[in-house]
């Protein structure tokens, strides 16, 4: 049963509708935030990852007016404070991360700058203030500091943090997606690709210790034809390449032994080459996606059997 969770001092004014986003479900993280915003900011909104891959928006706290924009983090980004300047309204807001600080979304107005940090070893779950036709006052919710599903893949322990993201290529369309919760040990043995004029969806499939296969969450859409790519004894993923403008128009996959077949079709504007750092393989891919797959990249940890004369060699190819 979601509870109340600990909550910072807000700041702006004192109009609207008291608000208080509630403990997110277990293993859930923020993965980005909405915000509508014009001379005022007329609304937030936090996105989360579940467990399962699913991502969930949370409630959207002030009204439907202003321009939207989406300020997305990364698989190893955590929220931490919010800044800006309020008067009667919350005038202009940025996001701080662990990473960095985001754009400034909102006007010029307001009497007065704030800032608001969590406390230390604890990240932002949540939004707390109040609301009404704009945002009138902003604060955060807080839990304890969480290390992240995927990072036991590969590795016995099941402590050691991920160990990064790769960028996206595509387009800025459709929801946040990174494979998540793979079982401890796992590796994988297949990637599932739909695709007809562009790449509809992608779906990797692991097997575990005792020989079980495992199937991650597909992202993207239903249509295509469906194709796959098996990987053999040995082998590991360790980058992507294709075409993409909107969508992922085409890719291949590469291994330390080899490259795929082409997925997809002939369309896009740009090319793009994904290359996971020297001495990792890939455990799942991130990206974003809806009725197709809109960006793809990778997730990847320390490579647990490393070839290294295969994995300079994919450079060359």
């Amino acid at each position: 049963m979601p509870q109340q969770a600990p909550a910072t001092d807000v700041a702006g004014g004192r109009g609207g509708n008291a608000f208080s986003d509630l403990e997110p479900d277990q293993g859930a993280r923020v993965i980005g935030v909405q915000v509508r915003a014009g001379d005022q900011v007329d609304s937030v909104q936090l996105m989360y990852m579940l467990r399962d891959g699913r991502t969930v928006a949370g409630p959207r706290h002030g009204g439907s007016g202003g321009n939207l924009s989406v300020f997305r983090l990364d698989a190893d980004e955590y929220l931490v404070g919010i800044s800006g300047r309020s008067g009667s309204y919350v005038d202009s807001i940025q996001f701080q991360t662990n990473k960095r600080t985001s754009p400034t979304f909102g006007g010029n107005g307001g009497d007065r700058d704030f800032r608001i940090e969590v406390p230390a070893n604890t990240q932002a779950s949540g939004l707390t203030g109040r609301a009404g036709q704009y945002l009138d006052a902003i604060g955060l919710t807080f839990s304890p500091l969480r290390r992240w599903p995927n990072s036991s893949y590969g590795n016995s322990s099941g402590n050691a943090p991920p160990s990064g993201q790769t960028p996206l290529a595509g387009g800025s369309g459709g929801s946040d997606f990174s494979d998540s919760d793979i079982p401890e040990g796992a590796r994988i043995v297949e990637v599932r690709v739909n695709g007809g004029q562009f790449i509809d969806s992608v779906q990797m499939v692991y097997s575990v210790r005792d020989g079980r296969a495992f199937e991650a969450v597909r992202h993207g859409g239903e249509g295509g034809r469906a194709a796959s790519f098996r990987l053999k004894q040995g082998e590991y993923i360790v980058g992507l390449s294709g075409r993409c403008g909107r969508y992922v128009d085409s890719l291949r996959i590469v291994t330390n032994f080899r490259t795929s077949q082409v997925f997809g079709g002939g369309g896009g504007d740009r090319d793009f080459r994904i290359d996971v750092p020297q001495g990792t393989q890939v455990t799942g891919f991130v990206g974003r996606s809806g009725m197709y797959l809109d960006a793809i990249g990778f997730t990847y940890a320390k490579a647990i059997d490393l070839h290294r004369d295969f994995h300079d060699r994919r450079r060359d190819r």
